[in-house]
């Protein structure tokens, strides 16, 4: 290395080059799947079985029991009144994955925590902080609005809240607890009954089996249910596969350009040194030692030029996470941390092979030609 050394930078530089864009480029190719607060919903569950009404909540625990099926959350509406003239209807959550909506509001993970454990708690819009003066820390009781025998809206039960936290939104509204909201006075949807259930599959990508699962699932109930996926969301996964497909692609050709260049520049330089080799053994070096010094050198090579990539890449990935590659911030995938070294292997191998023909047919005659 040291009678080569303009050669042995060129090998450490591709190698660190090649590493540092197979980590990066799988980064790329991993989609970053949220456990909760996702941005949009997988999965809408409605009533199928007409145009709009509410579900059973007894359909809950089958949703939730269906492979696949995670972050399952319902809600219900609760109409309250803070003013005569102003209305502000409650969304009220319940279920496992509740947390999604309210990541969606953009609250605090502290509030969401003070939400999660305070049944009575509601977070309210600045809406309704500048309409009806309400303020986080105050207990408030609205009168809730029920309607009558005849249809007509009346003032019902009293509900004693919690205010927690405020959320930007220009219209009133708040978020409450389902179960508090069912018990003491039940919204719009009626008793034990919820307008719309959300779900989602492990992989985004399997949104639409899972669709179809839970539709089969009731199919022979009353009422139905209609399952829909984010028409958006399986689009963008839709194209997402074939940039997927395209990285997959450049990767494979990055590697097959790095084990081209490497098995040229050793099979070079074994060819260089043959008459090095055979003298060598006119010296007393046996074959075998001679192979494991070359392959120790190439080993010394590989990885300078592979921690050096490492570096390179997480350096990468710490300059761009606050750029529009933010998803970098979430490291490399595992994959690719164990084929890095899979491949490193193969290319040792690959790389060796001529150099160790060239030294089993070297003869010590050979030496004549230096």
């Amino acid at each position: 290395m040291r009678a080569g050394r303009g050669q042995a930078a060129y090998l450490i530089l591709t190698l660190a080059i090649t590493t540092a864009a197979w980590l990066t480029l799988a980064a790329l190719a991993t989609p970053v799947v949220s456990n909760t607060g996702s941005e949009s919903f997988g999965i809408t569950i409605r009533n199928g079985s007409q145009n709009s009404g509410s579900l059973p909540l007894s359909y809950a625990r089958r949703i939730e029991a269906i492979r696949s099926a995670r972050d399952v959350f319902w809600y219900g509406i609760q109409a309250v009144k803070c003013t005569a003239a102003t209305t502000v209807p409650l969304y009220a959550f319940g279920g496992p994955g509740t947390d999604s909506p309210l990541t969606k509001h953009k609250l605090p993970a502290t509030t969401i925590q003070r939400w999660n454990a305070d049944p009575l708690a509601v977070v309210i819009s600045d809406a309704v902080v500048a309409k009806c003066g309400w303020r986080p820390g105050q207990g408030v009781e609205p009168p809730s609005i029920v309607l009558d025998s005849a249809g007509n809206a009346a003032s019902g039960t009293l509900i004693a809240l919690h205010v927690i936290g405020t959320f930007p939104a220009a219209f009133p509204q708040g978020l409450a607890h389902y179960d508090y909201i069912n018990r003491v006075a039940p919204g719009l949807q009626g008793k034990n009954n919820v307008v719309t259930y959300f779900a989602s599959a492990g992989d985004p990508r399997d949104d639409e089996v899972l669709a179809a699962r839970i539709e089969a699932e009731f199919a022979h109930d009353f009422p139905a249910v209609n399952a829909t996926t984010n028409a958006t969301e399986q689009n963008a996964w839709a194209r997402f596969g074939k940039v997927e497909q395209l990285l997959a692609f450049v990767m494979a050709a990055l590697l097959l350009c790095a084990a081209s260049v490497l098995v040229s520049v050793l099979a070079h330089a074994a060819a260089q040194r043959k008459s090095r080799f055979a003298l060598l053994q006119v010296l007393g070096f046996r074959r075998p030692a001679l192979f494991g010094a070359f392959a120790l050198e190439l080993l010394a090579t590989v990885m300078v030029g592979a921690l050096l990539g490492i570096a390179l890449a997480r350096l990468a990935a710490h300059e761009l996470a606050a750029t529009f590659f933010g998803f970098l911030a979430n490291g490399f995938p595992t994959w690719a941390w164990w084929g890095l070294p899979v491949w490193l292997a193969v290319l040792v191998a690959a790389a060796l092979a001529w150099p160790a023909g060239l030294i089993a047919r070297v003869r010590p005659a050979d030496y004549r030609a230096i």
